[in-house]
């Protein structure tokens, strides 16, 4: 079985000296290696893109805006590389892309297809992506349970990913994360195997132990292979160990960044307005 999924996390720290975190992870559609080819593709632009605009998004002081923008264009870049790929080998070359920002106690995503990014609290685990899928939708929509959408034979279909058209559906969201805030990002070979309530017990047993965060990962992609996922698996596993702000500053923070809370499409309606 070829491995069409891929992960990576990149640390480093702003002009300030502020620590920050992209973490990214994919998931290729299809079994005949053009899966394995676009998650590739995805990650070679990626790489260029940390080793070179970010950057200078990251320029005092951050501009969150700019940010946003340039992950858009960097998905569309992907987005028309693949597309080309397809045209010239007269398949479709497709991947699910789901992307990961961290900085100042505040959070950035953007994501299309169904991988998924969960928040960890400490004892209480919440998705934070939205799964493009079939199933995900029906789900919402209440036609399915979620017990349903696990064995439907549509649970592979995805709405929207990388790949396929020229327009796309991304889903980007921001908010405010704390210290020992935990942010799991797995491709559909996870939670597929693992429930929520599961992953939930396993990382607050493991946290309770002292473990560290590479053997946490570890451990939970081996213990979703011990239920003989028949996907392939990826998981990517990151804490923040220290509080940027003291109290005073982090509620002075949050008020001068309130919009962070809002769906990031209706920004520019509260900038208007403030």
């Amino acid at each position: 079985m070829m491995n069409e999924d891929r992960s990576m996390l990149r640390i480093g720290t702003t002009k300030r000296g502020e620590p920050y975190a992209v973490a990214v992870i994919a998931d290729g559609v299809g079994g005949s290696g053009d899966g394995e080819k676009a998650s590739e593709t995805a990650f070679e632009i990626i790489r260029g893109w940390l080793d070179r605009e970010l950057k200078s998004v990251l320029r005092d002081p951050v501009d969150w805006d700019r940010l946003d923008y340039s992950v858009q264009r960097l998905f569309h870049a992907i987005n028309e590389k693949l597309l080309m790929i397809g045209n010239r080998a007269g398949s479709q070359v497709s991947t699910t892309l789901t992307l990961l920002f961290l900085l100042n106690e505040t959070f950035f995503l953007c994501h299309t297809g169904d991988c998924r990014i969960y928040r960890f609290n400490g004892s209480r685990l919440r998705q934070i992506t939205k799964d493009q899928s079939w199933v995900s939708s029906q789900v919402r929509l209440g036609r399915l349970t979620q017990k349903q959408a696990q064995v439907h034979p549509k649970r592979h279909i995805l709405l929207h990913c990388l790949g396929v058209s020229k327009e796309l559906n991304l889903y980007r969201r921001t908010g405010f994360y704390t210290k020992n805030s935990l942010f799991l990002l797995c491709s559909d070979g996870l939670y597929n195997r693992l429930s929520d309530l599961e992953v939930e017990r396993f990382l607050t047993e493991q946290l309770q132990s002292g473990a560290d965060m590479q053997l946490i990962c570890d451990k939970i992609v081996d213990k979703a292979l011990d239920k003989r996922s028949p996907d392939n698996i990826s998981a990517v596993l990151l804490q923040s160990l220290d509080s940027h702000f003291n109290p005073l500053q982090r509620a002075w923070h949050r008020a001068k960044n309130i919009d962070k809370l809002f769906p990031v499409e209706w920004r520019k309606w509260y900038n208007k307005l403030s």
